[in-house]
Formats: C-alpha cells, sequence, structure tokens
C-alpha cells in the first residue's frame, strides 16, 4: 500500500535513522533542510511497500556520495573557483539529478530508492520522490549505512549500478554510462565528490519492480520508524531510552562507558577516525573503542576484537538514546555513551555477504564473528 507519511511519523523516522545509520548516513540537519524545501512547495513524503510495486515499474536509487578531503584540495577549489561548494541549492541539485537520469533512460520512475538506511540519504531520494509526485520504497540496500557504494545488496544481486547520473554543487552534470564493477563505479563517484570539494549527488541502479525483493531489505523505513517512536514514548513515560531501544531492535547492549578520545580526519572523500571509552558500572575497569570510516565499522573490548561490521555498532547518548554522528561534536570527552549491537540483515550474513562487507575489506586481519556468538 502505498500511503503519505505524517510530520510525527517523520519524526519518529529520524530519531530511529540517526541511530541505525551507525554513525553516519547523513546528518539530522541535512534531512531537516531538504523536509522543510519540499514542505515549503507543498509536497508531501509517500512510502510504497516493494511487494506493492508493479513489476514492470521502473525504480532508482538516489544519494550523496562523499566525505572529508585534504586541506589541500580544498584550497585549490578556493583558489580556481573563489570559494568552497555552495550549499544553498543543494535540493534544485537533487532535483536535476532526477532529471538528468529520467531524460537518459526516457522514462519517468515508478518510485525511487534510498541505497542505505540514515537520516540524510533516506531522506534525500524520499524528497526527490516527493518534488516530483513519486513515492519512496519502504526498504534500502544495506539496512544500516555504509561507506562505500560496492556495500550494497543491489551488489550482491547482479544488478549493475549504472548507468549514473551526478551532479555537483556547482550544478555540473556527469553521466556515467558504464563501469566496470561496483568497486570501480565507487571509485568514479568517490573522485568526484573529491573534485567538488567532498560531496556529489548522484542517482543510479535502475531495475524493474519484480527485482525489489531479492535485491533490497524491505521495510526498513517502517523499522527505523518503529524504533524512534519506542525511543520517543519511553522518554514520554520517563522510561529508559536505552531499554526501549533494545527491545525495538532486539539489540545488544556492548558497553557503557565515558568518552575519552575521539579522533577525526578527512581524506579521500571520508572521514576516518575511532572513539575510544572507559567503562561505567558493569563495565568499570574496562576499555572500549570503535573504528569507523564514515561509519562504526569494527570495535575492540580491552583491545581485542570485538563486534564488527557487518553487524550495527550504533553509538547513543546513555540519557537520551539519542544516536550520534561521527561528523557533529557529541563525542566530547566524558559524555556518557552506550554502544548498541544489532545484528545485521540476513543477506549480510549469508557467505557472498560476509566475503564483500566484514573487516578484511578495511584492511584489518579480523575475522567476522557473528555479534550474539560474542556477547554470549
Amino acid at each position: 500500500m502505498e500511503r503519505i507519511l505524517s510530520r510525527d511519523e517523520i519524526e519518529d523516522f529520524l530519531i530511529g535513522a540517526e541511530i541505525l545509520g551507525t554513525g553516519g548516513g547523513g546528518g539530522v540537519e541535512w534531512a531537516r533542510m531538504m523536509l522543510k524545501y519540499i514542505w515549503d512547495r507543498g509536497k508531501e513524503l509517500r512510502l510504497i511497500d516493494p511487494r506493492d510495486v508493479p513489476g514492470d515499474a521502473l525504480i532508482y536509487g538516489a544519494a550523496g556520495v562523499g566525505g572529508g578531503v585534504e586541506e589541500e584540495i580544498l584550497e585549490r577549489i578556493r583558489r580556481r573557483l573563489g570559494g568552497l561548494p555552495p550549499r544553498e541549492r543543494y535540493m534544485e541539485r537533487a532535483v536535476l539529478v532526477e532529471k538528468l537520469m529520467s531524460g537518459y533512460l526516457g522514462e519517468e520512475p515508478y518510485a525511487l530508492l534510498a541505497f542505505e538506511l540514515g537520516c540524510g540519504n533516506t531522506m534525500l531520494p524520499a524528497c526527490i520522490a516527493a518534488m516530483v509526485d513519486k513515492p519512496l520504497i519502504d526498504g534500502d540496500c544495506c539496512g544500516r549505512a555504509v561507506p562505500e557504494i560496492e556495500l550494497c545488496t543491489l551488489n550482491l544481486a547482479g544488478i549493475p549500478f549504472t548507468p549514473i547520473a551526478a551532479v555537483t554543487p556547482w550544478m555540473e552534470t556527469i553521466l556515467i554510462k558504464k563501469a566496470l564493477d561496483y568497486g570501480r563505479a565507487e571509485d568514479l563517484c568517490r573522485y568526484l565528490a573529491v573534485a567538488s570539494g567532498g560531496g556529489v549527488t548522484i542517482a543510479s541502479a535502475p531495475l524493474r519492480g519484480r527485482e525489489l525483493m531479492r535485491s533490497i531489505i524491505p521495510n526498513t523505513v517502517t523499522w527505523a520508524m518503529e524504533v524512534g517512536r519506542a525511543i520517543r514514548e519511553a522518554r514520554e513515560a520517563r522510561r529508559s531510552p536505552i531499554e526501549a531501544l533494545l527491545e525495538a531492535t532486539d539489540g545488544h547492549l556492548l558497553f557503557e562507558g565515558r568518552v575519552t578520545a575521539f579522533k577525526r580526519e578527512g581524506r579521500s572523500g571520508f572521514i576516518w577516525g575511532e572513539h575510544r571509552y572507559e567503562g561505567v558500572g558493569p563495565y568499570e575497569g574496562h576499555s572500549f573503542r570503535v573504528w569507523f570510516k564514515n561509519e562504526n565499522l569494527i570495535s575492540w573490548l580491552d583491545e581485542e576484537p570485538y563486534v564488527t561490521c557487518p553487524d550495527l555498532l550504533c553509538a547513543v547518548d546513555a540519557e537520551t538514546g539519542r544516536g550520534l554522528s561521527n561528523w557533529g561534536e557529541g563525542f566530547r570527552e566524558g559524555r556518557r555513551i552506550a554502544i548498541i549491537g544489532v545484528k545485521a540483515a540476513d543477506i549480510w550474513r549469508s557467505d557472498e555477504g560476509v566475503r564483500l562487507f566484514n573487516p578484511r575489506h578495511f584492511g584489518f586481519d579480523i575475522d567476522y564473528r557473528p555479534l550474539e556468538e560474542l556477547v554470549s
């Protein structure tokens, strides 16, 4: 069924997606900026279950690709273009990327798809869809947020990522008709993002409705709304939002502690870094560390490898349950934070899924172990 999302449902989604985005997925402020743009124009967000999409319907995804870049690259952009990329026209380029893709395909989309679950990168295709009076698919291609294009269930399903329509902050348009594979598509889009000061907007991976259920993780938008609602209702009832989060996600409390260090570096179109904690309460005397590349990916308990990707590592404020972004300033020293582990979608637990998305993909000599084995 297709339906219009209420403002309350969208707020619940943002609460949930800020957590399930595992430190990335696009910030909530970016999402609110896009929502304001469509609401100012009288548009509404519509959601459709993938099972209700006609078999021959055209679907494609949209996302913002990018992250941090080196200062010398930013300085070169300042010299050549008189300043850094403008941000105030973001939704204009988002709408332009849809026109570029639809024009190339010669067909309007029936609906748009989020490549990952997160505040910004789910609201981006949702708001593009709203501007052209189309729905968003209730599902995504990760069940969390991820740093690279190739970490995508469409890749596992053998659906090409090309053609790719891309628009830079200066409204430059690029069309990539063919790429060798998903890894090469990642490199091409990432280099465009770096050359654009850190980010580029894309639309890509056209597919038909009949292919959705074998190639995406369904109903994750609804899941994020349910998680957000559980936390909101817990706060209103003055119950523990952490307990509500654990119940809503069937998650595990991995650690609770205070931040002792937070390091972040922008380079090559990503942000890289780690957060460190000293334990409190039952975890006193223990330490915890999380490594991120845009998103939280690998953890260590007392410097021994612990929960890793593809399972979700969600850092939340221990009092409010609010998810914390690796782009923000939330990891201030001394802040009390809970780390929640959530089981990855089943497709990532398959042999092929683990071969693609595991710590060794990021250069760590660590084997993936399901989080429920580790916490037991």
